[in-house]
């Protein structure tokens, strides 16, 4: 009698362990699994899209970090500001919590995937007028003679360009400590070189047009600057208009007027920094 009564109970506690299995697997355990599913699916999703705008963070970043100096302040300044801006507007990969709702709640967030072509866009241009400055930057950092020849033939009110030597320098600067390494004059168009004492543009100078000078740093240039500023407006001693260009000092003759001298430094500064 005992066996048959213990025969049932083995039975019904049997069938309640499979409906609690059964009841646990489907209301618990298949739910998470396809939340866990569902999640990692999003998660994958997530980390695709992001990828584009990681390289693009990551290639605009290693041109910030190279510590290589623009000849535009404003294109690093603004570089930064756009690497910031990216790095708070991509979504992040969030770490998957525990419970199931919770799961779902954070796959739903991440679902829907963003766009990020206008940002990566943003971000290429600016790196792109960055890395054009910094190159910039070294052509205008005491470049050689020939590359100032080169580009102020390129110049059309430039009549003729002159290099001087160590012989012809009439400053006796050339080579020197402190001093520019090449110095090149140029005659312009719009002066009359006939009323300019000299046989030669290296002769006539500043006056036969303008000049420029070569410097191994941007401190000596300044310098330089400096000097030829304290004679503006000193009539017979005013050495024409002056301005550092990196370590280049473009200098204009004191025979053309002020609109003409500012439009001369313009053309060649804008030529000295032609990315050809």
């Amino acid at each position: 009698m005992k066996k048959k009564k213990i025969i049932p109970a083995i039975i019904i506690l049997l069938i309640v362990i499979v409906a609690g299995s059964c009841f646990w697997y489907f209301q618990y355990k298949k739910p998470h699994d396809e939340a866990v599913a569902n999640f990692n699916k999003a998660v994958s999703a997530l980390k695709e899209s992001n990828k584009p705008l990681d390289e693009a963070v990551s290639s605009l970043k290693s041109v910030i970090d190279s510590k290589e100096e623009p000849l535009d302040p404003a294109t690093l300044t603004t570089a930064k500001g756009k690497l910031s801006d990216a790095k708070k507007t991509e979504m992040k990969v969030p770490e998957m919590p525990k419970k199931t709702n919770d799961i779902n709640a954070a796959t739903k967030k991440i679902s829907t995937i963003p766009d990020y072509s206008n940002i990566i866009a943003t971000l290429s241009e600016v790196q792109t007028n960055l890395e054009n400055s910094i190159k910039q930057l070294k052509q205008v950092t005491n470049p050689s003679e020939d590359f100032v020849v080169e580009r102020l033939k390129q110049i059309k009110s430039i009549s003729g360009v002159e290099a001087v030597t160590e012989k012809t320098d009439i400053n006796r600067l050339l080579n020197k400590n402190g001093g520019y390494t090449a110095c090149v004059y140029f005659s312009s168009k719009k002066v009359k070189q006939d009323y300019v004492y000299g046989n030669t543009i290296a002769e006539k100078g500043t006056e036969g047009g303008g000049a420029i000078e070569v410097f191994a740093s941007a401190k000596d240039a300044k310098k330089r600057e400096s000097y030829l500023a304290s004679f503006d407006g000193n009539g017979m001693m005013d050495s024409g208009s002056h301005i550092v260009l990196g370590t280049v000092l473009i200098r204009i003759s004191s025979q053309l007027t002020a609109t003409q001298q500012k439009k001369l430094t313009e053309q060649i500064s804008n030529k000295f920094t032609e990315l050809q």
